[in-house]
């Protein structure tokens, strides 16, 4: 035999056994994807679990009884469900939400219909779910409920509760600080002295005060844009009034001035001379 015939042979059995290999491997694929059709599908079309929102519709009958009181009967609009392009929308601000209603009860029986003012949508909302993709409902009352965002409590009222706490407001300004007794005499409120000195910045903005010049130094101070129920204006200043001295001590400088109104705090009596008209004048308080 020629040693060429074996090398020969080898080569063919190698390539029968490939062959062979093959195709029991492809016997045993189609064999396996008979047996287990439905499983290999339902792993290769296997959608993303998705949330499934709460069916507020079954609230509908709070609302058509009359439970949030008469002004917000009747029927509850069906809610669409939020797309992908809702979720990412950005939260709606606090200034968004009006708080229509609310029924208190237990946990899982404590409800608060919100409206959102740019879209006019009503939802009911329990204890614990996420008002408008602001924040969870923590708190519900009788006419307020109290979203939690960042960390902080964030009251929502009623157009009631909102009327109501707007008329309970102070007027703003210092008003009743002091009451004229005569000619350049009041009598001052202690406490409402004490309050506006606590803040002088704020005092400070209630009148314009510019330096007055008299050969080409400082005298005083010029008061000007006085507002009529600022702390200046209800101590008897005037526009172009100029203030020359509190208790006898110059205000001639901006230091000055802020230190003269600073000592006042605790005073039982204030002394403040000033020139009107062109005039010297002399105003006294009584602190009381």
């Amino acid at each position: 035999m020629q040693k060429w015939i074996l090398p020969i042979n080898i080569f063919l059995a190698f390539l029968i056994i490939s062959a062979l290999a093959l195709i029991s491997s492809d016997l045993i694929s189609f064999r396996l994807a008979k047996l287990y059709p439905k499983s290999a599908g339902k792993a290769a079309a296997a959608p993303p679990s998705v949330a499934t929102a709460d069916d507020l519709m079954s609230f509908a009958p709070i609302l058509e009884k009359g439970l949030f009181g008469k002004a917000t009967q009747g029927k509850l609009s069906p809610v669409i469900q939020a797309t992908a392009a809702n979720k990412a929308a950005p939260a709606v601000s606090q200034g968004d939400l009006i708080l229509l209603g609310t029924a208190v009860g237990s946990f899982r029986e404590t409800f608060a219909l919100m409206q959102k003012t740019s879209t006019k949508e009503e939802r009911v909302f329990r204890l614990g779910d996420t008002v408008f993709d602001t924040g969870p409902l923590v708190s519900v009352k009788k006419e307020v409920a109290e979203i939690l965002v960042g960390g902080r409590r964030i009251k929502i009222l009623t157009p009631t509760a909102v009327a109501t706490e707007a008329a309970a407001q102070p007027p703003a300004g210092p008003t009743g600080l002091a009451s004229q007794v005569g000619a350049g005499n009041y009598v001052v409120d202690q406490r409402a002295l004490n309050a506006a000195l606590d803040n002088i910045g704020q005092a400070m903005t209630d009148a314009r005060l510019l330096p007055s010049m008299k050969d080409g130094k400082v005298q005083g101070f010029r008061a000007s844009e006085v507002k009529p129920q600022g702390i200046f204006g209800t101590i008897g200043i005037k526009n172009g009034d100029v203030l020359l001295s509190i208790n006898d001590f110059p205000i001639d400088s901006p230091e000055k001035a802020i230190q003269s109104f600073a000592s006042l705090k605790g005073q039982s009596r204030i002394k403040l001379d000033l020139i009107r008209d062109g005039q010297p004048v002399t105003f006294n308080y009584d602190i009381r």
